[in-house]
């Protein structure tokens, strides 16, 4: 059960009042979606569901059993009280050495789709925000992206215009290369990816710097 409104919060963005709400009748598992009705006053709104989040959901319905009540999650035959989810998270955070809420989840989804290049507009109406800039400052991250989505575009269109050759672009220039890296260590990445962006990183310099001296020697 855990996985399933883990999975939920994390891959479709749901408020915990929004899990524990959650009736059988909105949810399909076929169409792979989720219907959430009339959160904080807001519209109604249907969001996709991944398929790690079908599959986690699956798993918790085959083994929820009968109860007194159709919400989804139930713990001792009733809908979730109001604590569970964080209670749950704060015993998991202790277990793995960190500390998370639901709250975080939510905001992570919202990184995590913007990151991927989803439109904001989308994440907007998957999140359920009636204004746009509470969903940009939800996702604290997604500047992250903006150094490689501009070089990548600007690349093109310099080759388009004749200012560059097809396939001498932004990836031989140091600088460029290092705006992608930095754009990498904004992200959500584990302590074994984040040393590899570190490395990366020093590789970049030391051979920025070998070239400059290599041309410096020329002129001399």
């Amino acid at each position: 059960m855990d996985r399933a409104w883990f999975s939920l919060m994390v891959y479709s963005a749901l408020r915990v009042g929004e899990v524990r709400r959650l009736h059988l009748s909105d949810l399909d598992p076929e169409g792979r979606r989720v219907r959430i009705e009339q959160s904080k006053g807001l519209k109604d709104r249907v969001i996709p569901l991944s398929q790690p989040t079908v599959d986690a959901l699956r798993a918790y319905l085959d083994v929820r059993g009968p109860a007194a009540t159709d919400h989804v999650f139930i713990y001792r035959h009733r809908a979730l009280g109001f604590t569970y989810c964080n209670h749950r998270l704060k015993t998991y955070g202790r277990r793995c050495g960190i500390r998370v809420t639901c709250h975080q989840l939510r905001q992570s989804a919202a990184t995590m789709l913007l990151n991927a290049g989803a439109p904001i507009l989308t994440v907007q109406t998957i999140l359920g925000h009636k204004n746009i800039d509470t969903t940009r400052r939800y996702a604290r991250l997604y500047d992250g992206t903006v150094a490689t989505h501009y070089y990548c575009a600007m690349a093109e269109v310099e080759s388009r215009m004749g200012l560059q050759d097809v396939g001498d672009g932004f990836a031989s220039d140091p600088a460029h290369l290092l705006a992608l890296v930095d754009s990498l260590q904004n992200g959500t990445l584990n302590d074994d990816q984040q040393e590899t962006v570190h490395a990366l990183r020093t590789a970049i310099l030391d051979l920025a710097e070998r070239e400059a001296t290599r041309v410096a020697e020329q002129h001399i």
